[in-house]
């Protein structure tokens, strides 16, 4: 069966994520291994914060890409639409987090295409992917024309909560 890449509607039940999400910090835990905040605590069960997610999907500011293997999800993708802070005039596609199973990611190239397509269609004039440099995801993004920019600095203040 071929993959089929879509745009979600904001009525997506973003629970179905769950088991790919988790696969997703699982091997971003693997990448980043000891220059992480995380480090040494990586290897937990996320708890993403739904409500919040569906609230930023009722304002219209989430993007829902998902990869089937015709009934079966296989990868995802989360954007988050907003305003710049610093630049008003400017809309923002973050990319929250982006995932296909190993088996599937000759299909990466597709996804990263929706998720562009989907930003630009809402207005977007700049799209972000936040990246470990020694990822595989930062080689490609390079070549595809994106630049790195910041660097995110992290700093673990406090311990993980429980589970």
């Amino acid at each position: 069966m071929s993959i089929v890449i879509s745009v979600e509607p904001p009525t997506f039940d973003i629970t179905q994520l769950r088991e790919l999400w988790q696969a997703c910090w699982d091997e971003c835990s693997e990448i980043k291994g000891e220059i992480c905040a995380f480090h040494g605590q990586r290897g937990f069960v996320i708890q993403p914060d739904i409500e919040q997610y569906n609230r930023l999907s009722e304002q219209g500011g989430l993007v829902i890409i998902t990869a089937r293997d015709g009934d079966r999800l296989c990868g995802f993708a989360l954007g988050i639409m907003y305003r710049a802070l610093h630049h008003k005039l400017a809309t923002c596609g973050n990319v929250d987090a982006c995932y296909i199973e190993p088996g599937n990611r000759s299909h990466i190239r597709g996804m990263i295409k929706k998720i562009e397509d989907e930003f630009t269609e809402r207005g977007a004039d700049i799209i972000a992917w936040p990246t470990s440099p020694t990822g595989n995801l930062y080689s490609l993004l390079k070549s595809l024309g994106y630049a790195p920019d910041d660097v995110v600095m992290e700093k673990k203040i406090c311990a993980s909560p429980p589970q």
